[in-house]
């Protein structure tokens, strides 16, 4: 089932039609109400409770309840899209090392544990725990690592691949 899915997602048809919808779903992220996306606390690197309590302010109560469902909803999409997209470049350029295919799913994994962070903060919201903002900076701060990571390790097998 695995390999059948990594075949799926690693045809030059599927990585066209997920690119499109990764763009869609983040030209989606940018229109959302409310001055959601300049207020989103995952394009942060590091956040503490006074961005937590600024962010959450400057989009007001409905604002929250947006961002609530976009997190759950559209911010589960999104990873899902772009580690397919990674996943099947993985596949095309690293044929014979299936480990490296752990490399975009730690990124996933890391993107949903902020999502489930960021939902329990602006629910909990005036009510902000500086522990939780803690952990949902760090699993914010984990994401970006790995997706540099991730992208490095493409970038390494494009340039690789070119070589020969």
């Amino acid at each position: 089932m695995i390999n059948k899915y990594l075949h799926l997602v690693s045809s030059t048809k599927s990585q066209i039609t997920i690119f499109i919808l990764l763009n869609i779903c983040g030209l989606i992220f940018f229109l959302l109400p409310h001055n959601i996306f300049s207020n989103m606390l995952d394009l942060e690197l590091y956040y503490g409770k006074e961005n937590v309590v600024s962010n959450f302010n400057a989009i007001g109560p409905e604002g929250r309840s947006v961002y609530v469902l976009s997190s759950l909803i559209l911010d589960t999409i999104y990873p899902v899209l772009y580690t397919s997209l990674f996943l099947g470049a993985y596949v095309k350029l690293f044929k014979s090392s299936g480990v490296i295919l752990f490399i975009p799913l730690i990124a996933f994994s890391f993107d949903i544990l902020e999502n489930l962070q960021i939902t329990r903060l602006a629910l909990n919201f005036p009510n902000v725990n500086e522990t939780h903002v803690s952990l949902a900076s760090m699993a914010t701060s984990f994401k970006w690592i790995a997706i540099l990571i991730t992208v490095s390790v493409l970038i390494y097998g494009i340039i690789k691949k070119r070589k020969k």
